[in-house]
């Protein structure tokens, strides 16, 4: 149930609209969003980026050596997610589960929209879920960020946090800022 409610309060935070679209996500490369949500001792981070910022192109890897980039740069998210979103050290949190879909397209986001024409070649996204467990509540503390450290064209992150019955935006631009919970 826990996570059920996590999954259910993510998908209902804001996105931003494409410019001349309607219900579908910002594309602007270098900028990410990022959904934070806590509850009890637990942090739940999903990261939406442009693929380009992430592994360095945009289209579906094929080729041996594209594959091999995009593998590396996805061990490299999950790997590094407690270094991109730097949780409080008090809170003692651990990575506890950590997902990756590194090629989602707008066609793929857009299912379902009859009017939405999907051109090959596209934009695709690096979609991403982190799982944190803590030894301690996470309410009132800050989440700091690192994701240019990791990934330099990653210089802006739009981020929604909701925590109890707190919910607020902010942008951080080359890793400048915290989000509180």
């Amino acid at each position: 149930m826990h996570s059920l409610l996590t999954t259910l309060v993510i998908a209902s935070l804001p996105t931003v609209a494409l410019a001349g679209g309607k219900g579908h996500k910002a594309h602007e490369h270098g900028t990410a969003s990022v959904n934070i949500v806590g509850e009890a001792n637990t942090v739940t981070i999903q990261l939406e980026s442009p693929s380009e910022a992430i592994y360095g192109f945009e289209y579906e890897a094929k080729k041996p050596a594209d594959i091999k980039k995009r593998d590396e740069a996805v061990e490299k998210l999950k790997a590094n997610a407690d270094k991109m979103f730097i949780l409080d050290t008090s809170l003692a949190c651990k990575l506890i589960e950590a997902t990756v879909n590194p090629f989602v397209t707008e066609a793929q986001e857009a299912k379902e929209d009859k009017k939405h024409k999907h051109k090959k070649g596209t934009h695709s996204e690096v979609h991403a879920t982190f799982k944190f467990e803590c030894g301690k509540p996470v309410a009132g503390s800050e989440v700091k960020f690192a994701a240019k450290a990791q990934f330099k064209s990653l210089r802006k992150l739009k981020v929604q946090t909701l925590s109890g019955e707190t919910q607020s935006g902010s942008t951080i631009v080359n890793d400048a800022g915290s989000a509180k919970l």
